[in-house]
């Protein structure tokens, strides 16, 4: 299962930082667009693939060190549902609105000038609102099938031990 979050960090370096870094460091997108959504764009997935990504499948890697075999079923379930929404939410985050979002936005910087595109006549329309919306079930995915499983595993393998250790102590 660890493996999978190594794997997936990596694809989403090459995402995030190669594929949206390269974009916006290309000399004349990266002069109009710099603070801009597309910017986010790159944060986003390069920063979960170089250090979430790789963060969960430590985490992973540790609870599975501390349990047995026979334990780790349980867990795992919630592990699984969490790597999903990990991936699903930062693609929904990263299709559904900050991809866009800088797209549109560069454009209004090329079109109108960048102090245009970085002001409220821009960032105050109501289909830039409607983009910031478009957010909120990536956010969600992300937060409930993602993060939640995954704190939700932590416990469970603490609760676990906890409770072995309490059965086979000398008192008990």
């Amino acid at each position: 299962m660890d493996l999978l979050f190594f794997d997936s960090g990596g694809v989403l370096e090459f995402r995030g930082a190669g594929i949206f870094g390269f974009l916006i460091n290309l000399p004349i997108v990266s002069y109009f667009e710099v603070g801009t959504i597309l910017t986010l764009n790159h944060a986003h997935a390069a920063l979960m693939g170089a250090f979430g990504m790789e963060a969960m499948a430590l985490t992973v890697m540790a609870l599975r060190q501390v349990l047995p075999d026979d334990q780790w079923a349980r867990p795992e379930k919630y592990i699984r549902v969490s790597f999903w929404g990990l991936n699903i939410g930062l693609a929904l985050m990263v299709v559904g609105n900050l991809f866009p979002g800088g797209v549109l936005q560069f454009y209004d910087s090329l079109t109108n000038g960048y102090w245009h595109a970085r002001s409220l006549a821009y960032t105050g329309r109501s289909f830039v609102r409607l983009i910031e919306w478009c957010r909120m079930p990536g956010d969600l995915v992300f937060i409930f099938l993602g993060v939640v499983p995954m704190v939700m595993a932590a416990a469970l393998t603490y609760w676990t031990i906890t409770r072995s250790e309490h059965a086979s102590s000398p008192g008990a």
